[in-house]
């Protein structure tokens, strides 16, 4: 019959500890993309529009768990005619865009769908209404 080291045992399961604490604890720290929507928004005539106003939205829909889930995110353009959204789960999202210049009022509408730790990239024309 074979005597067991105590000691040798404790020293090699502490090792085995230390080792498997390590690799998933430098695994756990990497950051994740984000899950990103860009949204471009152009007249017809392909110029980009500055402020307009970017909304994306999902409304009093059920997600997987059972319950109610509301988004809903607005922003104005850049000068680029760009408007970035960070979420943190993947999304089926309406897009609406609207734009008033002077006594002009332009409209568009679209669908952005989410990917998860993705940049989506999404562009909107928009035209008189």
């Amino acid at each position: 019959m074979r005597n067991i080291n105590f000691k040798s045992a404790l020293i090699s399961f502490a090792v085995a500890f230390s080792v498997a604490f390590l690799i998933t604890s430098i695994s756990s720290c990497e950051k994740e993309d984000p899950t990103l929507a860009k949204i471009t928004v152009n007249y017809a005539d392909g110029t980009k529009v500055e402020g307009a106003k970017v909304i994306l939205s999902r409304e009093g829909e059920i997600n997987s768990q059972g319950s109610i889930s509301d988004v809903f995110e607005k922003m104005d353009t850049d000068q680029n005619g760009q408007a970035q959204f960070e979420f943190q789960y993947e999304a089926i999202l309406d897009v609406i865009v609207e734009k008033v210049d002077g006594n002009s009022t332009y409209s568009g509408q679209s669908v952005v769908r989410l990917l998860r730790n993705k940049i989506v990239f999404k562009t909107v024309v928009v035209t008189e209404d």
